[in-house]
């Protein structure tokens, strides 16, 4: 049975992730070739850095925000 969950939990999320991809590739289609081409380098520099998305480090509650000069 859990097998069949997990299946159905990917399938789903395969769904998602087409609908999102859907959505980005339409956006993208009203800009230039340069403008599309920097943003999957940015995209491409992003995952290739793995870094964490900002929320991933957010820090604990109760802690002092940053200090900006």
């Amino acid at each position: 049975m859990s097998d069949l969950t997990d299946l159905m939990d990917e399938l789903k999320r395969s769904d998602l992730a087409r609908e999102a991809m859907d959505m980005l590739e339409t956006a993208l289609s009203h800009r230039t070739d340069e403008e599309q081409g920097a943003f999957w380098r940015a995209v491409d520099l992003y995952y290739f850095s793995r870094k964490a998305p900002p929320e991933a480090t957010a820090p604990p509650a109760g802690a002092a925000p940053p200090a900006f000069a």
